[in-house]
């Protein structure tokens, strides 16, 4: 029996509780406990009784689900659903955290590799899940190079294997710049550049909010090269103030912990510089892009509409937009004092002036009640003055 102990516990429980037990003439509940052990009730010694009354352990019905989904011989409707049966127990980050210690990490990476999208759907999907908001995990499954793996996904001719890819991505370079060297070194930035350009509208605002957080969570400076001898700026606290002496309770109070930072702070590995990798990558041109008319001139000529009929303007979409904006606004606010310094071309400052007049216009709506485009978007008045006071100059 897998739990001896406590499923003997549970017998004799269930047993002291049986009136055909405690009624005159039954056997005791120490004389059937004898009989397990001695292996002549062996229809109350099977494992599966235990499991029956108790139900599966969450490992356990990870570890079938699992075998189920790596089965090629099965149907590939049995494996979705196992697939996503597991999605929703790695839920529970404890048992996301658990599949390091189980192994599972390797067989989910290469189920991103299957024949089948909606195996590919399925595996990206756990793989976002497990590293949601969760520092262990987005560290314990670089060891298996998921970046690789998802950034290939991203140019996949499935709508739905591009989107679940994204939402892994982004969980896996939240704060971590481990993961960050990794996507730098493959040049994932080629793989967000293309998603901007996405058909898919949903696609193009996940990409544009994904790098205004990777913009946000950069500590270079604009013009800092990372080395291999810069540190990561560790999160953690310090201890909390110990009472002096003359406290009457200062005896019997303990010492607060160090809070410990997150795992994914926990390196020495640097972070790259992300204004400098949107400017080579041509990812600031296509978000500036994006955000004008296609007559203005500088814009790429190459861009793509959106929408199922490839007929959608996307600066109609407020939500891309927003996006969009938001995270050329904290790419400028990160210039150097000295624009100069920065070494921006005369083709890009013309777009940055050409967007400061396009957010002082009117909105593309003029229905919603809104008078400047830049409020349509929702863009906060501090954050466009300061937009307006570092664009305008130039």
């Amino acid at each position: 029996m897998s739990n001896d102990k406590s499923a003997q516990e549970l017998l004799k429980w269930g047993l002291s509780h049986s009136t055909s037990v405690t009624s005159t003439g039954g056997p005791s509940v120490e004389q059937i406990s004898a009989d397990i052990e001695a292996g002549r009730r062996p229809d109350l010694a099977d494992p599966r009784l235990y499991d029956a009354i108790m139900g599966k352990s969450e490992a356990q019905m990870m570890r079938e689900e699992l075998t189920v989904a790596l089965d090629t011989t099965l149907p590939l409707e049995s494996r979705c659903t196992a697939l996503d049966n597991f999605e929703l127990l790695i839920e529970q980050i404890d048992n996301a955290n658990n599949m390091t210690g189980m192994k599972m990490w390797s067989p989910i990476i290469s189920l991103l590799s299957a024949d089948e999208v909606e195996i590919q759907t399925a595996a990206a999907w756990i793989l976002g899940t497990a590293v949601q908001n969760n520092d262990k995990a987005q560290m314990a499954v670089l060891e298996f190079k998921p970046v690789a793996a998802l950034t290939d996904l991203l140019q996949s001719e499935n709508e739905e294997v591009r989107a679940k890819a994204m939402y892994a991505l982004s969980g896996l370079l939240k704060h971590n710049p481990a993961a960050m060297d990794q996507f730098d070194k493959l040049d994932g930035w080629k793989a967000l550049r293309s998603a901007l350009v996405d058909p898919n509208i949903g696609l193009r605002r996940k990409t544009a909010f994904l790098i205004n957080a990777l913009l946000f969570q950069d500590p270079n400076s604009f013009n800092h090269i990372p080395s291999s001898n810069t540190t990561t700026n560790s999160t953690a606290t310090a201890l909390a103030p110990v009472p002096t002496s003359a406290s009457p309770s200062s005896a019997n109070t303990p010492v607060a912990p160090l809070e410990q930072p997150p795992a994914t702070q926990l390196t020495s590995i640097p972070h790259p510089n992300v204004p400098q990798a949107l400017l080579s990558s041509s990812i600031l041109l296509t978000l500036l892009s994006s955000l004008l008319p296609s007559n203005t001139p500088g814009t790429l000529t190459d861009l793509e509409p959106s929408g199922p009929n490839g007929d959608t303007d996307p600066r109609t979409d407020l939500d891309f937009a927003e996006k969009a904006t938001t995270a050329i606004l904290t790419f400028t606010s990160k210039l150097p004092q000295n624009v100069q310094e920065a070494q921006l071309d005369e083709r890009l400052k013309g777009l940055f002036k050409a967007l400061l007049q396009e957010l002082e216009g009117k909105p593309l709506d003029q229905a919603d009640g809104a008078k400047t485009r830049w409020s349509e978007l929702g863009i906060e008045e501090e954050a466009f003055t300061q937009f307006k006071n570092k664009v305008q100059p130039w």
